[in-house]
């Protein structure tokens, strides 16, 4: 089940919200009670890849010859 985020069209507060299939409508603000909100784009997340000092990576990908 995705998390969505929110934005309501009167306060402008934006919140998040587990939204599951059977849910039908989206969620009212949690600020101000208007239903009237609309699903934004998030910003996502970073995914930083730590490798050990010295690693030279590889590939099987590689040109022969």
């Amino acid at each position: 089940m995705p998390i969505y985020e929110f934005e309501c069209k009167k306060c402008g507060k934006k919140f998040e919200r587990l939204i599951f299939p059977s849910d039908d409508k989206n969620p009212g603000c949690p600020e101000c009670n208007h239903e009237d909100v609309q699903k934004i784009m998030s910003s996502g997340c970073k995914v930083t890849l730590k490798v050990p000092a010295g690693y030279s990576g590889g590939s099987s990908c590689a040109p022969s010859g």
